[in-house]
């Protein structure tokens, strides 16, 4: 039982960390994004951050990782809840969906962590390939040509980039209707 206490403390320490990055690179940019800054945020000593993350790179890796969680949990309670469940394009409609309702929050910290992209960690981009590799598995697997459903993701990635990099954003009629488009699409490739 102390056991458990202390893994749910250290979990929510972690968590809090976690969010105290979030908040650091939400409200100053990437380049504030140092141990002392998130201490400073988290209202803990740099040594109790150290404890949980022992350096940069991996408070960097572990807030990626978190995001991408953060994704997939999207995503598969929009599988979930799916209004054609167990239909072919069951899957890329949860990607749209998951996509299209991407929290400001989350596309904010998207944008801002890709700019140290080039310089961000092996492991944190084994996570995304490895996040990647599972989103491909799971499209060829969808019970939809493979060729339009690639085209679908891309052209919902391709949305969410240009929210994300605020460059050629459609105004929100234009956008509602590319995402009803992309649904429709899923099921029109049955």
């Amino acid at each position: 039982m102390g056991t458990d206490k202390k893994s749910k403390s250290r979990s929510a320490t972690r968590e809090k960390i976690l969010q105290a990055a979030t908040q650091v690179v939400m409200d100053r940019g990437v380049e504030a994004l140092t141990l002392d800054a998130v201490a400073q945020q988290a209202e803990l000593s740099k040594g109790g951050l150290l404890y949980h993350f022992p350096n940069k790179n991996a408070l960097i890796v572990n807030l990626g990782e978190r995001l991408l969680q953060n994704v997939e949990a999207a995503r598969q309670n929009e599988f979930e809840q799916d209004d054609a469940p167990g239909t072919p394009g069951q899957w890329l409609r949860a990607y749209v969906r998951s996509t299209e309702r991407m929290s400001k929050e989350s596309l904010a910290l998207f944008a801002r962590l890709s700019s140290i992209i080039a310089k961000m960690p092996p492991e944190l981009l084994q996570s995304a390939e490895a996040y990647e590799q599972r989103c491909h598995q799971r499209l060829e697997a969808d019970g939809i040509d493979p060729v339009q459903a690639t085209i679908i993701h891309l052209a919902i990635d391709g949305l969410w980039f240009s929210e994300i990099f605020q460059m050629a954003v459609p105004n929100e009629e234009r956008r509602a209707q590319v995402v009803e488009t992309l649904l429709t699409m899923t099921r029109s490739l049955q």
